[in-house]
Protein backbone atom coordinates (compact mmCIF):
# COMPACT_ATOMS: atom_id res chain seq x y z
CA UNK A 1 0.00 0.00 0.00
CA UNK A 2 1.28 3.17 -0.94
CA UNK A 3 2.16 6.25 1.70
CA UNK A 4 -0.72 8.34 0.01
CA UNK A 5 -3.46 5.61 0.36
CA UNK A 6 -2.27 4.94 4.25
CA UNK A 7 -2.19 8.64 5.10
CA UNK A 8 -5.68 9.31 3.31
CA UNK A 9 -6.88 6.35 5.65
CA UNK A 10 -5.59 7.81 8.76
CA UNK A 11 -7.05 11.66 8.07
CA UNK A 12 -10.09 9.65 7.35
CA UNK A 13 -10.61 7.95 9.94
CA UNK A 14 -9.44 10.37 12.67
CA UNK A 15 -11.64 13.22 11.15
CA UNK A 16 -14.75 10.43 11.38
CA UNK A 17 -13.35 10.25 15.03
CA UNK A 18 -13.68 13.62 15.95
CA UNK A 19 -16.70 14.46 13.93
CA UNK A 20 -18.78 11.04 15.82
CA UNK A 21 -17.46 12.55 19.13
CA UNK A 22 -18.60 16.00 18.19
CA UNK A 23 -22.19 15.30 16.79
CA UNK A 24 -22.50 13.03 19.83
CA UNK A 25 -22.15 15.72 22.19
CA UNK A 26 -19.03 14.76 23.27
CA UNK A 27 -17.27 18.45 22.98
CA UNK A 28 -20.12 20.31 24.51
CA UNK A 29 -19.79 23.04 27.12
CA UNK A 30 -21.10 23.20 31.10
CA UNK A 31 -23.04 25.98 31.58
CA UNK A 32 -24.55 27.21 35.09
CA UNK A 33 -28.08 28.67 33.82
CA UNK A 34 -30.11 28.24 37.12
CA UNK A 35 -29.60 29.14 41.19
CA UNK A 36 -30.77 25.34 41.82
CA UNK A 37 -28.71 23.82 39.51
CA UNK A 38 -25.75 25.91 40.69
CA UNK A 39 -26.52 25.18 43.91
CA UNK A 40 -27.05 21.19 43.31
CA UNK A 41 -23.16 21.00 41.98
CA UNK A 42 -21.90 22.76 44.90
CA UNK A 43 -23.06 20.78 47.01
CA UNK A 44 -22.17 17.59 45.37
CA UNK A 45 -18.35 18.57 44.99
CA UNK A 46 -18.28 20.29 48.39
CA UNK A 47 -20.85 18.42 50.81
CA UNK A 48 -18.49 20.07 54.11
CA UNK A 49 -19.14 23.74 52.81
CA UNK A 50 -22.62 23.74 52.01
CA UNK A 51 -24.21 26.46 49.75
CA UNK A 52 -26.65 29.36 51.02
CA UNK A 53 -26.90 31.27 47.86
CA UNK A 54 -25.03 32.02 44.45
CA UNK A 55 -24.80 34.62 42.45
CA UNK A 56 -24.32 33.83 38.55
CA UNK A 57 -22.37 35.47 35.94
CA UNK A 58 -24.21 35.76 33.20
CA UNK A 59 -22.93 34.18 30.20
CA UNK A 60 -23.19 30.80 32.50
CA UNK A 61 -19.69 30.49 33.08
CA UNK A 62 -19.27 31.21 36.70
CA UNK A 63 -20.84 31.76 40.02
CA UNK A 64 -20.10 32.92 43.16
CA UNK A 65 -21.58 30.65 45.62
CA UNK A 66 -22.44 32.19 49.61
CA UNK A 67 -21.17 29.57 52.40
CA UNK A 68 -21.92 29.71 55.85
CA UNK A 69 -19.45 31.36 58.43
CA UNK A 70 -19.21 33.78 56.05
CA UNK A 71 -17.31 32.67 53.35
CA UNK A 72 -17.52 32.21 49.77
CA UNK A 73 -16.55 30.02 47.01
CA UNK A 74 -16.18 30.34 43.18
CA UNK A 75 -17.87 27.53 40.64
CA UNK A 76 -17.12 27.53 36.70
CA UNK A 77 -17.20 25.45 34.19
CA UNK A 78 -14.61 23.30 33.07
CA UNK A 79 -15.10 21.79 29.61
CA UNK A 80 -18.54 19.61 30.24
CA UNK A 81 -17.84 19.65 33.71
CA UNK A 82 -17.60 21.80 36.71
CA UNK A 83 -14.85 23.17 39.26
CA UNK A 84 -14.57 24.79 42.13
CA UNK A 85 -12.95 26.28 45.08
CA UNK A 86 -13.44 27.92 48.55
CA UNK A 87 -11.96 31.16 48.37
CA UNK A 88 -9.13 31.58 51.05
CA UNK A 89 -6.39 33.77 49.91
CA UNK A 90 -5.60 35.16 46.10
CA UNK A 91 -5.22 37.78 43.87
CA UNK A 92 -7.58 39.70 41.34
CA UNK A 93 -6.83 41.64 38.17
CA UNK A 94 -8.51 42.60 35.31
CA UNK A 95 -7.14 42.01 31.41
CA UNK A 96 -9.55 43.44 28.33
CA UNK A 97 -12.85 42.08 29.59
CA UNK A 98 -11.74 39.21 31.30
CA UNK A 99 -11.54 38.87 35.44
CA UNK A 100 -8.46 36.63 36.04
CA UNK A 101 -8.52 35.23 39.82
CA UNK A 102 -4.98 34.17 41.09
CA UNK A 103 -4.99 31.54 43.81
CA UNK A 104 -2.25 29.61 45.93
CA UNK A 105 -3.58 26.39 43.94
CA UNK A 106 -1.16 24.31 41.40
CA UNK A 107 -4.35 22.83 40.33
CA UNK A 108 -6.43 25.89 39.14
CA UNK A 109 -3.44 28.76 39.37
CA UNK A 110 -5.67 31.05 37.49
CA UNK A 111 -9.14 31.41 36.53
CA UNK A 112 -10.33 33.61 33.61
CA UNK A 113 -13.97 34.90 34.09
CA UNK A 114 -14.45 36.31 30.83
CA UNK A 115 -17.67 38.96 31.41
CA UNK A 116 -18.77 41.41 28.56
CA UNK A 117 -20.97 43.96 30.55
CA UNK A 118 -18.75 46.02 32.37
CA UNK A 119 -21.22 47.03 35.37
CA UNK A 120 -21.41 43.34 35.75
CA UNK A 121 -17.73 42.97 35.59
CA UNK A 122 -16.98 45.70 37.85
CA UNK A 123 -19.39 44.03 40.60
CA UNK A 124 -17.57 40.89 39.92
CA UNK A 125 -14.51 42.59 40.98
CA UNK A 126 -15.26 44.82 43.86
CA UNK A 127 -16.99 40.95 45.41
CA UNK A 128 -13.85 39.33 44.40
CA UNK A 129 -11.60 41.84 45.83
CA UNK A 130 -13.30 42.05 49.13
CA UNK A 131 -13.41 38.51 49.25
CA UNK A 132 -10.07 37.88 48.99
CA UNK A 133 -8.80 40.52 50.72
CA UNK A 134 -10.78 40.07 54.09
CA UNK A 135 -9.01 36.20 53.63
CA UNK A 136 -5.94 37.43 53.46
Amino acid sequence: MSLWITLTIVVVGISGIVALVHFTGGSAHARLESKAEVLAMWNTEFPDHPAMGALLEPSGFAALIELEQNRTGLLWAMGSGVAGRVLETGEISQIGTALRVSLPDITAPNIDIEIEDKMVRRIWAETLKTVLEERA
